[in-house]
């Protein structure tokens, strides 16, 4: 079974995941369509609990728990502890580190143990800080409900692609760089609060993964659940 880290690839053994109080913010609701995504695996939420209730690797202390990229141009790497504080999201196609370039997807876990104590969720929201991106134009991040990563994960062994979330693009007019923003995961926080979720992955990716310009970087040390 596979040892979890801290972000600074610190073995841990316990879990503690400090959670913020916010105000009600409106989310978005999914289009049947976008459920029917090739990403998303057959199952849908049955086998969303079966995995999440399935003994997995123990998160680590911290803010946030295990996370890991991979990259469709190297199938078969597992970036794990590998990426430092970067995630990224989309096609990378620059002169300088050239075996960075390919299709990049990204998986964050946050610990969810907190809210079995808690009241009924009204709305969770991850906030994560894009550090950098290609291009200030609005091109979208998804962020969906997955399966869990390992540290043998990698773009042909991904977890499962369960649910939509939301699509957002990180700012405009300039405004792109060192942004944090703000993603609706309500679903996945109550699916965790009610089945007694030790863990939730969300995994980000790009919409347009045919122009580099949709190229995004964030911080996985900055994610934050923060629960109403």
């Amino acid at each position: 079974m596979p040892t979890s880290r801290s972000l600074t690839g610190r073995r841990r053994s316990r879990s503690l995941y400090p959670l913020l109080a916010c105000g009600l913010v409106g989310g978005l609701a999914a289009p049947a369509a976008w459920a029917a995504d090739a990403g998303t695996q057959a199952g849908g939420a049955k086998a969303s609990v079966a995995e999440q209730r399935a003994p997995g690797p123990s998160a680590p202390m911290g803010r946030v728990g295990l996370w890991t990229s991979v990259n469709q141009s190297h199938p078969n790497t597992s970036y794990w502890d590998r990426t430092g504080d970067v995630a990224r999201v989309g096609k990378r196609s620059l002169g300088e580190n050239r075996h960075l370039n390919g299709v990049w997807r990204s998986f964050i876990t946050l610990g969810t143990e907190d809210l079995h104590r808690r009241k009924p969720i009204r709305e969770a929201r991850l906030l994560i800080r894009n550090t950098t991106s290609q291009s200030c134009a609005p091109y979208n991040v998804e962020i969906w409900d997955t399966g869990r990563v390992y540290r043998s994960t990698t773009w042909h062994e991904q977890p499962r692609w369960y649910h939509w979330l939301e699509t957002k693009h990180p700012g405009s007019n300039g405004n792109c760089q060192n942004r944090l923003v703000s993603f609706d995961v309500t679903r996945s926080a109550k699916e965790a609060q009610k089945n007694r979720w030790p863990s939730m992955t969300l995994g980000l990716k790009a919409s347009n993964t045919d122009s580099s310009n949709a190229y995004k970087t964030f911080a996985p040390s900055t994610a934050r659940l923060v629960v109403n």
